[in-house]
């Protein structure tokens, strides 16, 4: 029996060393053929199959095609990565027949730091910081538009939504894993109404007795001059979703905030010397007699 200990031995080593040499069961899944941004409608041509090990094959990961078609993306996807159920959703912006897109750029004070999703409505705030035309007034703010759809964001400048898993996939041709760094700057696609639109100048909060003001203008062209304007920046603000209250102003001069207090013109003391002067004395009115004294009547 002692001799066949050995063998035994071998046998067991082998059997261990093959089965840690099977490669593990594989599951196919659906990744990106190429890069797709946030807010596109998913096709055929986008996706591809790829075969990984079941253990790397993260929840929620899509194994068919067929599950993504005609889906949108919540979040950007570069050639590689795979597709999970929450990178997609039913929801599909599209263009209205009296819509165009527009594009603007924005930072991340003026742009919400990346947290827009397509489909979230916003407002646009005009802000010209050149007003020497103006009388040198300084800088002026004016809300111009509302209720604008957002259709897309540019991936480097979208925020990370904690609501979608993120997945790192190696890259397919090199086998590296590295992670895409987020911009602090980026763009922003409006659907902006063709129809125009009214800028409202309130002027109730100022002085009643201002008239009101409103300015019908083409929203397509004028967020198109404002982006491209020199001495000019746009901000949105996020509006809430179904009914929103109107919001009407007259517009801010930066400077008017300044406000000077006013101080009374003060009472003067008198001196030490002045308090110890006689007063002046009073000016002496003459006498008359009265009649019965043989005055003139």
């Amino acid at each position: 029996m002692k001799k066949w200990l050995p063998l035994i031995g071998a046998i067991i080593v082998f059997l261990i060393a093959l089965a840690l040499l099977r490669p593990a069961p594989q599951k196919a899944v659906v990744a990106a053929a190429v890069d797709l941004p946030a807010g596109h409608v998913i096709t055929e041509t986008d996706l591809t199959i790829r075969r990984m090990a079941e253990e790397y094959i993260p929840a929620g990961a899509l194994s068919d095609p067929a599950q993504a078609v005609g889906m949108t993306l919540k979040a950007d996807r570069t050639a590689g990565d795979l597709i999970l159920a929450s990178h997609v959703t039913t929801e599909r912006v599209e263009l209205r027949p009296n819509e165009r897109a527009v594009a603007v750029a924005v930072t991340d004070s003026a742009g919400l730091a990346g947290l827009l999703r397509p489909g979230d409505r916003v407002g646009v705030t005009a802000v010209l910081t050149d007003t020497s035309t103006m009388e040198d007034r300084g800088v002026f703010s004016k809300v111009t538009v509302e209720g604008l759809r957002v259709l897309y964001l540019s991936p480097s400048f979208y925020a990370e939504d904690t609501a979608v898993q993120p997945v790192i996939t190696p890259d397919p041709a090199t086998g590296l894993v590295f992670q895409r760094e987020r911009r602090d700057k980026g763009t922003v696609v409006l659907a902006v109404p063709v129809d125009a639109v009214a800028v409202v100048y309130d002027y109730s909060t100022v002085d009643p007795s201002y008239l009101n003001q409103t300015h019908l203008v083409n929203a397509v062209e004028l967020l198109s001059a404002l982006d491209q304007a020199g001495n000019a920046s746009l901000s949105l603000f996020l509006m809430p979703k179904g009914e929103a209250a109107p919001f009407v102003s007259s517009g801010l001069w930066l400077n008017e905030l300044m406000v000077s207090p006013v101080t009374p013109t003060p009472t003067p003391t008198l001196s030490p010397q002045q308090l110890q002067q006689s007063p002046p004395a009073p000016t002496p009115v003459p006498y008359l007699p009265t009649a019965a004294e043989g005055g003139t009547p």
